[in-house]
């Protein structure tokens, strides 16, 4: 599998945009938490990187606050991967390859919500797992298909073991038992930020289950890998 530094440095190479600049600074992006107060990025556990590439954005999740302003070349020679990532969505955005690259606000978490329960119904899973404490898809999945068909996991220590909206949150070690159990898997695209994706994606094939990655951080690198990826209200 192509490393998200290696898709960028790839694309911008073949591109002539390896000298162009990109700057990168924490998004203030703000959600509605009149019904939900847990959400990561409201409460400071998890931060949101949002790159400027010509005019393109893209953002990626990370718990590191950093800023950036240089080429690309430097990015790829000293940034992170949340870093790498941001940019990468950027960047492709500006190629016309991937859309909805830039964070939801308000309460569009919620509608999005919905209309992941819609189209899960169309696919008639008894156990869904959902990969990353997503407070909005949590709630409103379990309220469709009931807290005992519903299997949660994230790496917050603040999260695991607690029940929240009706499921149980397991840690993120137990991913494997999570996706043998259930039918269809759902994860966040921050896996491919915080270094966790390939195991789950190979975890997903090696038991047959359809996973399904969510979010704006992944846009770029679910085009590249041909993953499935649902992000109804991204911008």
């Amino acid at each position: 599998m192509l490393s998200p530094k290696e898709v960028l440095k790839n694309l911008t190479e073949e591109n002539n945009l390896l000298y162009e600049k990109v700057e990168i600074k924490i998004s203030d992006t703000k959600l509605d938490t009149t019904r939900i107060k847990d959400y990561p990025l409201m409460s400071g556990k998890e931060i949101l990187l949002r790159a400027n590439f010509k005019g393109c954005y893209g953002d990626a999740f990370t718990d590191k606050p950093v800023e950036f302003k240089g080429t690309i070349k430097e990015l790829l020679d000293k940034g992170n991967r949340a870093e790498i990532i941001a940019t990468l969505n950027a960047v492709m955005r500006y190629l016309g390859l991937v859309d909805r690259t830039v964070h939801c606000t308000g309460d569009e978490p919620e509608k999005c919500a919905k209309e992941f329960v819609k189209y899960l119904k169309e696919l008639k899973p008894k156990k869904i797992g959902i990969i990353g404490f997503q407070p909005a898809f949590v709630k409103e999945i379990v309220n469709a298909f009931g807290s005992e068909n519903v299997i949660v996991s994230d790496l917050n220590p603040e999260n695991v073991g607690k029940i929240k909206y009706g499921a149980k949150i397991i840690h993120g070690k137990y991913n494997e038992d999570l996706i043998k159990n259930s039918d269809v898997v759902l994860a966040t695209g921050s896996t491919i930020a915080n270094g966790t994706f390939k195991d789950i994606w190979e975890l997903a094939k090696k038991y047959n289950k359809r996973i399904i990655f969510y979010g704006t951080t992944i846009a770029g690198m679910a085009k590249i890998l041909g993953v499935e990826r649902f992000c109804k209200l991204g911008k």
